[in-house]
């Protein structure tokens, strides 16, 4: 391909994923390596013709010796073609001892998207080729996947506030590399891509390009199969989106989803020849959107809680027998939720132990919390102060530290007991030095316009918003919520 056409593949994948502003401000996920690099000037000089910028962000994850060095050398790349940088060094426990390769992944971008927030860039490009999109179908071919991971990578979606965009996922790898040696530069090589142990080497060691279209696996066709797959995954999620909404499904602004049981009787929920797969897909759904997951959870914990929803549902609207399990009141942890039904309600709420952490916090930061919460730490004295002794920390608030509040803020606690499930409460952030509560979280515009005119809940409150990090949709970029009238309506559990 040759530099021009590969600059204007870039200019339509970057209008194709709706980056029309005047004078755009990127970001760019950048290894040094010959993708990532590549990526970085296709970038620049886009950006340069529109009269905006782009910053190149090169994550230290301080696995191995020598790892900090390769990050001041990407950023040296980065300043030799003109574009700043900067280097985002991973805190010592940032990456679980466990399940190495997705801990450095979820690390990754929790710290590119946090910069990108501090920058104020919405743009984060990372540089997936259509290699990398290639070898995504065959993997996940070989794990037996349905559509949606055949779908592979998308060109476009929301990652934890951010735009997530792949441009190059068109581009071959070689064509990548040809764009950094026509600008002198000489990439990184990264010993990772050396590393056995994971299974994309592999493939690649296995199953080179050569090797592929010598047995008719043309990477640009596996590519096309996957942008197939991915049209196939969007006509479910469109059908999946139009039953559960039309038929009560309510994402409430405290971070939980609550819809009628009758709804999974819907004989709209299933299509021809995919009966089982709807059901699952929104069970599926509900929990990475409320347990603010990257993906959905999978397997048979998956299908039979779909499976006894439906039975459940069926059962209810045809007044047959009940079995055990859907008499009255029952539940289940999935994915880090608890589905709770009792009634003619089905109400989905975060599970208490599978909350991140407490961690460190400081005034008039924003940050993304738990997957599911943006929040705005507030610059009130108080805060300064558990800051200044480092005492400030962003957690979960519990049963013990709702009661406090109950007890500090009568007011303002009322508020919130109002207007939030009673379940839901000790899952939402909460702001303490101590262990003793310093504000609870305004979760809409009302209690803003109150916080205005009442200096206590003004300095007892502060901003946060129920953000997932993934949309009810997956990839796309839908998201609908109730908004406020859903908080003015308390659910019953």
């Amino acid at each position: 391909m040759a530099d021009d056409d590969i600059g204007a593949c870039f200019a339509r994948a970057m209008a194709a994923a709706g980056c029309a502003e005047p004078a755009p401000h990127l970001a760019v996920a950048l290894s040094g390596g010959p993708d990532s690099l590549g990526l970085t000037l296709l970038a620049r000089d886009w950006a340069a013709a529109r009269g905006g910028r782009v910053l190149a962000l090169v994550v230290d994850h301080g696995l191995r010796a020598g790892s900090a060095g390769d990050a001041r050398r990407a950023a040296a790349l980065a300043a030799a073609a003109g574009v700043p940088a900067r280097i985002l060094t991973l805190a010592p426990g940032a990456i679980g001892m466990t399940g190495i390769e997705a801990g450095a992944r979820a690390a990754r971008y929790a710290a590119l998207t946090d910069a990108c927030r501090a920058a104020g860039i919405l743009h984060l490009l990372t540089g997936h080729s259509l290699d990398d999109q290639a070898e995504t179908v065959l993997i996940r071919l070989g794990r037996g996947s349905g559509v949606d991971g055949l779908a592979a990578m998308p060109p476009v979606r929301p990652e934890s506030g951010i735009r997530l965009i792949r441009p190059v996922l068109g581009i071959r790898r070689a064509s990548l590399a040809a764009v950094v040696a026509a600008a002198g530069l000489t990439p990184l090589h990264d010993p990772m891509n050396d590393d056995d142990r994971v299974q994309r080497v592999r493939l690649r060691a296995a199953a080179t390009a050569a090797a592929l279209e010598g047995a008719g696996l043309d990477p640009a066709r596996v590519a096309r199969s996957a942008a197939r797959a991915a049209a196939a995954r969007a006509a479910l999620d469109a059908q999946m989106l139009r039953v559960a909404f039309r038929g009560g499904l309510r994402l409430h602004v405290w971070g939980g989803a609550e819809l009628p049981l009758a709804l999974f009787a819907d004989p709209d929920l299933s299509a021809p020849g995919l009966e089982d797969d709807l059901p699952e897909r929104l069970v599926g759904r509900l929990a990475m959107v409320v347990g603010g997951q990257d993906l959905p959870p999978r397997g048979a914990a998956v299908a039979r809680l779909a499976a006894d929803l439906v039975t459940m549902a069926r059962s209810r609207a045809g007044g047959d027998h009940l079995p055990q399990s859907g008499r009255g009141q029952g539940g289940r942890t999935l994915g880090g939720c608890r589905f709770l039904w009792g009634g003619h309600r089905l109400l989905v709420l975060r599970e208490p132990r599978a909350i991140e952490a407490p961690r460190a916090a400081t005034p008039g930061e924003a940050l993304h919390w738990d997957g599911r919460f943006m929040v705005v730490v507030p610059d009130t004295p108080a805060c300064r102060v558990a800051a200044d002794d480092g005492r400030l920390r962003l957690r979960a608030m519990g049963e013990d530290l709702a009661r406090r509040l109950g007890e500090a803020a009568p007011a303002a606690a009322a508020w919130l007991r109002a207007r939030v499930a009673p379940r839901a409460i000790a899952s939402l952030p909460v702001l303490t030095r101590l262990d003793v509560p310093l504000a609870f979280p305004h979760l809409t515009e009302s209690i803003r316009r109150e916080a205005a005119e009442d200096e206590t809940l003004a300095h007892s409150t502060f901003r946060a918003w129920f953000a997932p990090s993934r949309p009810l949709d997956g990839d796309g970029v839908f998201w609908a919520m109730a908004g406020e009238h859903s908080a003015g309506k308390r659910p019953r559990s």
